[in-house]
């Protein structure tokens, strides 16, 4: 089926990350313009570059762009790149997340600050910057993902757990203020899914997860993408905003 996602410029956050590397093939398999967010060293899209290589996806449309997300002049400064680089910006998934697992009490005011920066205020930030372009245009897509903890459980992780609560009520009331300019906000909200940040919680409570998992399983990475592609995708979700997509196997039944 076809997505129509063909030459849409699309900005992803944490593009190195596992989830985000899948979501940036997801898109090139769509034949968009992906354009990574990164941190340096570059070297950290290697992967990416060897895939499309393998794939026979023309290098030109993978246009990384290095940002600092906790800085908003760099933000801007690669918005700024993006739009004179392509007139426009399509799509933008922010994906960009990091945790760290401690109890409530153990957390220092650094790690707070940092985490709440980079799970929150640099999703506002970005989509504020993102939303102006956007609104030349009267359409666009944004999609932040979220987490199931935003919802349920978040033992251990309570600045994440927190932070995801505050994306998905940003997401509805962007979807509020944007609708009339024809700018779509949505979140995928995974589960446990396999990735090299989720792998302690995997070891230690893998029986847990499974009990509480109708699937009875955790969730891969690519598992992830499609959720993204339908609601990037005007052809198939022009009509859905301010809406939270679990990808989790069915964990928030409360089995």
């Amino acid at each position: 089926m076809d997505l129509k996602l063909r030459n849409k410029v699309v900005i992803i956050t944490g593009s190195t990350g596992a989830i985000g590397l899948e979501i940036c093939k997801g898109f090139l398999h769509e034949g968009s313009m992906v354009v990574p967010f990164y941190r340096p060293p570059l070297s950290k899209l290697d992967g990416l570059f060897a895939w499309g290589k393998e794939n026979d996806i023309e290098k030109s449309r993978i246009y990384p762009v290095c940002v600092e997300l906790d800085s908003t002049a760099s933000l801007q400064q690669g918005v700024d790149e993006v739009y004179s680089k392509f007139n426009g910006i399509d799509v933008l998934v922010n994906n960009a997340g990091w945790t760290v697992e401690k109890p409530f009490l153990a957390i220092t005011d650094e790690e707070w600050d940092e985490l709440i920066r980079i799970n929150l205020t640099a999703v506002a930030r970005l989509s504020r910057l993102v939303i102006k372009i956007m609104m030349e245009r009267k359409k666009g897509s944004i999609i932040n993902i979220s987490s199931t903890v935003a919802q349920m459980f978040g033992r251990g992780v309570s600045v994440y757990a927190a932070a995801k609560a505050a994306v998905n009520r940003l997401t509805e009331v962007l979807a509020l203020e944007m609708g009339k300019k024809g700018i779509r906000v949505n979140t995928v909200c995974p589960g446990v899914i396999h990735t090299p940040m989720s792998g302690p919680l995997v070891d230690r409570l893998s029986k847990h997860i499974f009990e509480r998992t109708p699937m009875q399983r955790i969730g891969e990475t690519a598992e992830v993408v499609p959720a993204v592609l339908f609601l990037a995708s005007e052809a198939m979700a022009s009509f859905i905003t301010g809406q939270h997509l679990f990808v989790n196997g069915g964990v928030n039944l409360g089995l």
